[in-house]
């Protein structure tokens, strides 16, 4: 499970996704969130760095919990 908190022009946004759909994609400095499959594709939002609060993961085979914020 994973918990990912941003700011967008519509408010603050809460996804909570399974750990496996989040990702950070250090080249670009964007958090990747797979929102969805349209036509059977993955659909994916990128998320700017500067704009994520903060990132909750929690792994499920270790049980560590990793927190990143600003």
């Amino acid at each position: 499970m994973a918990v990912i908190k941003y700011d967008s022009p519509d408010g603050t946004i809460e996804y909570q996704v399974a750990a496996s759909n989040l990702s950070y994609e250090d080249d670009i400095d964007h958090w990747r969130v797979k929102a969805g499959t349209n036509d059977g594709r993955d659909v994916y939002e990128l998320i700017p760095r500067e704009r994520v609060f903060s990132v909750k993961i929690a792994g499920a085979k270790q049980g560590t919990h990793v927190t990143r914020t600003k």
